[in-house]
């Protein structure tokens, strides 16, 4: 989950808990199915919140911030599908500023989510002192069935474009955007096959940034050497916060790499202009 307040990420005053619950035909995309609109609750602050039933048997896994007891606060409804493994911990991490993820460890964390299928996540946040708390929730979707199978080697192809402005102010931090598209090229590969790719395929991406002094030395110089310190997309899109303070003007080569199969795929340099 990434939090933004008025264009920056933010850190909300409080991400005290998430639940994973199915999405399924009832909900029929939406968590309101949950959610406690008891007319007894206007007024509270329960009302709109999860509702005891829900708590009780709907709740397929749980993360708080004492990384994995429940807060007495649940213990009148307590989440019959949780099983913590209490020999690990599993809880709510922040990630750098406005990044927040949920991370189980060990095989009894979550026993009633071995299914596949369409969950939510919700976020119980406070977004600020003094503020109440409210839930955020987003969907998202379990796969097992990503496996390939075909007659002989798979010829994988694959292209690295970048996007956005080609001209950065000098002293700006700007966030690099390298989309890469995949392809089969095997001659009877059946169409639509390349779809079975429902999430981010690329390993150990990487990125590079070069400069080059045309004015003087004429050498090519390395500003950022190979760095895993990226974000990769579910679409595979390479993400890098580029902070230029430092730097000079001039014309800069951006590259980036990674796996893919057996491949090692390097980009063509992308020319990004400080100015």
């Amino acid at each position: 989950m990434y939090f933004a307040n008025n264009g920056q990420y933010f850190d909300p005053s409080s991400v005290s808990a998430v639940w994973i619950l199915p999405d399924t035909g009832t909900t029929n995309g939406s968590p309101d199915f949950y959610l406690n609109r008891d007319a007894t609750a206007l007024g509270t602050s329960a009302y709109g919140m999860l509702s005891p039933s829900s708590l009780a048997s709907s709740v397929v896994a749980y993360f708080d911030v004492s990384n994995g007891a429940i807060p007495a606060s649940l213990s009148a409804a307590p989440v019959a599908n949780y099983n913590p493994d209490t020999s690990a911990a599993s809880g709510i991490y922040r990630v750098s500023a406005g990044h927040y993820s949920v991370l189980p460890q060990g095989t009894a964390m979550m026993p009633a989510f071995s299914a596949t299928g369409k969950y939510f996540d919700l976020w119980l946040v406070k977004d600020f002192n003094g503020s109440n708390y409210r839930l955020y929730f987003n969907q998202f979707e379990t796969y097992n069935d990503r496996i390939i199978t075909y007659t002989e080697p798979f010829q994988v192809t694959s292209k690295a474009k970048l996007n956005g402005p080609k001209y950065l102010a000098l002293s700006s931090v700007q966030n690099l955007y390298i989309s890469t598209e995949h392809f089969f090229v095997n001659e009877n590969m059946p169409i639509g096959t390349e779809s079975i790719w429902q999430e981010s395929i690329l390993q150990n991406a990487q990125l590079r940034i070069r400069q080059r002094h045309p004015q003087t030395t004429g050498d090519i110089t390395t500003v950022v050497d190979w760095t895993e310190d990226i974000m990769v997309s579910s679409e595979d899109t390479i993400i890098y916060t580029w902070d230029t303070a430092a730097l000079s003007k001039g014309s800069y080569f951006v590259q980036v790499k990674y796996n893919l199969l057996e491949q090692t795929i390097y980009s063509e340099e992308f020319t990004v202009v400080l100015r």
